[in-house]
């Protein structure tokens, strides 16, 4: 094709026809022009199905992601159940004047076990979208807007409940005044912590006074421990429609890539 356009210019030149020949460069021109606009028009063709391919691939990462929230989520409030039951038994425990120490003890380990603990959104595939620049290739601004909404929402509902953790832990190992006799000797003997070589763990034991002063302040921290972790179940609780609604969302625009 080259070679035929390069023979009609020679000709044109030989027989000394400058118009014509101006004419034909002016076409020439356009011809070459019209070219690169094709071709720069399937570039965009094909780089926007490459960014509507990854965009899908995105929209599964994503739904991924919220339903590993969903399982975090469902565990969580399973050992918040188990906590608020184990607090309620601890209350009865402490209410019953019969009760020792013995049998306490082992419940307010229960009752605050996984206090601090992670309850933040998963955001591997949002980060990654981010950081690489691809935020933009998410065309659907309503679903952006929802995403950023809900990453809010769960990062607020993780602060109190990291708040609420932190609170319950501050009160157990901070604020104790007599530590052997609230329990501590308890729970470090059932983690078998006391090296009697060293210790003289029968002496330590006969330090233990059980007080109803001591006995009122452990209910007074296990009331507290149950209107804390009752407070972190109902925020959950709250945070289950925003996760559904949110896997929903991106179930339908996975599918569709799926499809």
């Amino acid at each position: 094709m080259i070679k035929f356009f390069r023979r009609i210019r020679q000709k044109l030149l030989e027989e000394n026809r400058f118009s014509k020949y101006l004419v034909y460069g002016i076409g020439e021109i356009i011809l070459v022009v019209i070219g690169i606009l094709i071709a720069l028009k399937i570039d965009g063709w094909n780089q926007d199905k490459k960014d509507r391919k990854l965009e899908q691939q995105y929209y599964c990462r994503l739904l991924e992601d919220v339903n590993q929230d969903l399982i975090n989520y469902n565990d969580y409030v399973v050992l918040l159940n188990e906590k608020i039951d184990v607090n309620n038994t601890l209350i009865q425990r402490l209410q019953d004047d019969s009760m020792s120490l013995d049998s306490i003890a082992p419940l307010v380990l229960k009752s605050i076990k996984y206090s601090i603990r992670d309850t933040r959104a998963t955001t591997d595939a949002f980060e990654d979208i981010k950081s690489s620049g691809n935020l933009n290739i998410i065309k659907d601004l309503s679903i952006k807007n929802q995403l950023a909404a809900y990453y809010k929402t769960l990062a607020n509902t993780s602060a109190v409940i990291e708040s609420n953790g932190n609170a319950i832990t501050d009160k157990r190992f901070f604020e104790s005044e007599d530590l052997i006799s609230s329990g501590w000797i308890k729970l470090i003997e059932d983690f078998n912590a006391i090296d009697t070589t060293k210790v003289k763990y029968q002496s330590l034991k006969s330090e233990i006074n059980f007080t109803k002063e001591i006995r009122k302040n452990m209910m007074n921290d296990a009331i507290f421990y149950l209107a804390v972790n009752s407070r972190s179940r109902q925020l959950l609780t709250r945070l289950k429609n925003e996760i559904l609604s949110m896997i929903e969302l991106l179930n339908s625009k996975c599918r569709n890539h799926n499809a």
